[in-house]
């Protein structure tokens, strides 16, 4: 990879760009085997706290953390993670409070991958180009979102943006998605594919682990691109299930929404969700 230059690899006729910088040495990196992505829900319960939360997630072995902007849109998410998008509306705490969280992550540490999470919505009306440029100050490293397919104009808008900023878009593929929008989501993919394991929200179906290695093993065959499993991974049990089936990563992200809803009167959330997050890391 040379720093400052777009390349593009090309697969069975399909281009793949490179990773950013980060995101390439977090991949490609040996150790560990199997990356732990983990998703949180921005400024939840509120930004101070959340930042402790991110702090011993980090510290305690995540590689990449996929940081949930805010927005009521959030009924893909399932119950357990739009329960924390609400509390976080009714707070008022806005997408501009989470990239301040996002700020003092990156101050905090300069080698974790950060993914904004969310809906369209919200970046039209900030609008992209302005939303693409805070992001790269604030110091993230892609965008994921859920409810812009590539055929969307807004998405395309937000694409070239990210890419004049040597940002990445990172893809949705699911069970259903067929073998030429496959290839046609990869091919503007960058920084890693997220494998959805089920059909349906997240938190609430566990995946089958032939169908998620089949399915992989269909995208390997297209693509260098790192591919990451997610939805249907409650215990450290399944991240292991999820390991073996072959992606680059694992992403935990109800389960550990859920562990903080359940224990926001603990005075020691954050060092115990330190703990609870290692217990999936050791599986990997």
């Amino acid at each position: 990879m040379v720093e400052g230059k777009k390349i593009w690899i090309f697969l069975n006729n399909i281009s793949v760009k490179t990773l950013s910088k980060r995101l390439a040495n977090i991949f490609q990196s040996a150790s560990p085997k199997t990356k732990l992505i983990s998703y949180f829900v921005g400024c939840y319960p509120n930004p101070e706290t959340s930042f402790e939360l991110i702090k011993q997630a980090i510290d305690n072995g995540i590689s990449v953390l996929e940081i949930g902007y805010c927005t009521s849109e959030a009924s893909a998410e399932g119950p357990i993670i739009k329960k924390a998008h609400d509390h976080v509306l009714n707070n008022n705490y806005t997408l501009n409070d989470t990239l301040e969280l996002v700020k003092k992550i990156r101050d905090y540490n300069s080698k974790v991958g950060i993914v904004l999470m969310g809906y369209i919505a919200n970046l039209y009306k900030y609008p992209i180009p302005n939303f693409v440029n805070d992001i790269k100050n604030a110091g993230a490293d892609a965008v994921l979102v859920v409810d812009a397919p590539h055929e969307l104009k807004e998405e395309n808008i937000l694409r070239e943006c990210l890419n004049k900023n040597e940002l990445s878009l990172i893809k949705l593929v699911a069970p259903t998605t067929d073998e030429q929008r496959l290839k046609d989501i990869i091919e503007i993919s960058s920084g890693f594919l997220y494998q959805v394991t089920v059909t349906g929200t997240t938190g609430q179906k566990s995946a089958d682990e032939n169908s998620v290695k089949n399915f992989i093993d269909k995208i390997k065959k297209i693509s260098n691109i790192p591919v990451c499993t997610g939805f249907g991974i409650k215990t450290p049990e399944d991240a292991k299930k999820m390991a073996n089936t072959g992606p680059s990563g694992v992403i935990v992200g109800s389960a550990f929404v859920k562990y903080i809803q359940d224990n926001l009167e603990d005075k020691e959330l954050p060092q115990n969700l330190g703990k609870y997050i290692k217990s999936f890391i050791k599986e990997l």
